[in-house]
């Protein structure tokens, strides 16, 4: 039988592996590796428990390495310092004084690899080529780890309701946010194949069954903050510059706004059930937050680093990922990653439309930092591949049509 020409066919394989072999260069393929190693490294952590047991230490410095490697392979710092590039003087600045920081405050080591990773991921992901042959094989490698997560790990994991091999929010957060990496790819296939709209509706779907199923409050909002943003939002409102840029900043700022509220509101008495899952509204971290404020208002400017105990929880947990930055390495470091984050988020400004793989990541990005409201996914060393292949597709200049 003939091959159809746009189908998922033999044809279409061979001139996808002919397309690789004109455009990736020796760099690609580095980059390609690399990254796939973070993939690998990945899947294990949240497939096999005693991988993550043995490697729950060294995680952040196994993802510097990777991510420092990627770095020297694409990027002069030479060259980077001689044209004056603003953000390549900020990561630096940062890096440094984040090293500074957990000196003068005594901190834990792990804290400084948390800070240097996520900047790194901001920074190289508008620095290097990410082709559309390295968008599509991760797309398919994301899909095929969520086939075997679905119908083999996930069922031997929560087959005994009295031992579970797996926190289960986490593991709704962990199928959430893997799955968003594959809807950004199902996206993308939506103009050639029907089929991926169906993938993106059980998908979607999917996603909201195991988050009402593991009552994660976290993986719920993720799921729902990119339906919005990605299918309700008018395209017309995506390519506003005010619009835009109330997102950044909401996604930012926002945030720590939405921590004082959180404190204020807890204090008045007001309480309640949420419908579909296990906890009040004020369940604690009203009392975490406030504790964090009275250690932080005193190191303002190195922040208080992870070397402290807190009494409110049973781990050092700040839920929320801005006001981690902020209260662990002080007001220069943040301002320096808000700047970073805000000129990658400038230079995406205008693939943000529906029309493109970019605007798909940029609401996938942007609903895990409304999600990280609540707890430290967005900078979570864990899932650094993901952020990372989100941010190198919001990058991409590519559409849907190519």
């Amino acid at each position: 039988m003939e091959s159809k020409k746009h189908g998922f066919g033999v044809e279409a394989f061979k001139t996808c592996i002919e397309k690789i072999k004109e455009e990736a260069g020796i760099r690609d393929i580095c980059n390609t590796l690399l990254i796939f190693c973070l993939f690998v490294f990945y899947t294990l952590t949240f497939f096999v428990p005693r991988f993550y047991g043995k490697t729950e230490k060294y995680v952040g410095v196994f993802v510097f390495a990777v991510l420092a490697a990627i770095a020297a392979i694409n990027i002069n710092p030479i060259e980077k310092i001689r044209q004056k590039d603003r953000r390549f003087i900020a990561l630096i600045l940062l890096v440094v004084l984040t090293g500074v920081n957990i000196l003068i405050v005594d901190s834990g080591l792990g804290c400084f690899f948390v800070m240097a990773d996520f900047a790194l991921v901001w920074y190289i992901s508008s620095e290097i080529r990410f082709a559309k042959w390295q968008f599509c094989l991760m797309g398919i490698l994301y899909t095929a780890m969520l086939l075997y997560w679905f119908f083999g790990v996930y069922t031997w994991m929560f087959a005994d309701y009295t031992s579970f091999a797996m926190n289960t929010n986490t593991a709704a957060t962990f199928t959430v946010f893997s799955m968003l990496c594959a809807l950004v790819f199902f996206d993308s296939l939506r103009d050639k194949h029907t089929i991926a709209g169906l993938l993106i509706v059980i998908a979607l779907v999917k996603c909201l069954q195991i988050s009402l199923y593991h009552r994660s409050r976290g993986a719920f909002i993720m799921l729902v903050a990119f339906f919005v943003l990605r299918f309700l939002v008018p395209a017309k409102l995506w390519n506003r510059k005010g619009f835009y840029y109330f997102l950044c900043t909401f996604a930012t700022f926002g945030s720590l706004v939405f921590v004082a509220l959180y404190i204020w509101l807890g204090t008045t008495g007001i309480n309640f059930r949420m419908p579909f899952f296990y906890k009040n509204l004020f369940s604690g971290r009203e009392a975490i937050w406030l504790e964090f404020w009275e250690m932080f208002r005193h190191k303002p400017l190195t922040g208080i680093g992870t070397g402290v105990t807190i009494t409110s929880f049973f781990e050092f947990n700040v839920h929320n990922a801005m006001y981690n930055i902020l209260v662990i390495h002080g007001v220069i470091v943040f301002a320096l990653m808000m700047y970073m984050m805000f000129g990658s988020w400038a230079a995406c400004r205008k693939d943000a439309g529906r029309g493109s793989i970019a605007g798909c990541a940029m609401a996938a990005v942007f609903a895990i930092c409304i999600e990280s409201f609540f707890d430290v996914d967005l900078i979570w060393t864990n899932y650094t591949v993901n952020m990372l292949f989100l941010l190198l597709a919001a990058n991409s200049k590519y559409d849907h049509g190519e």
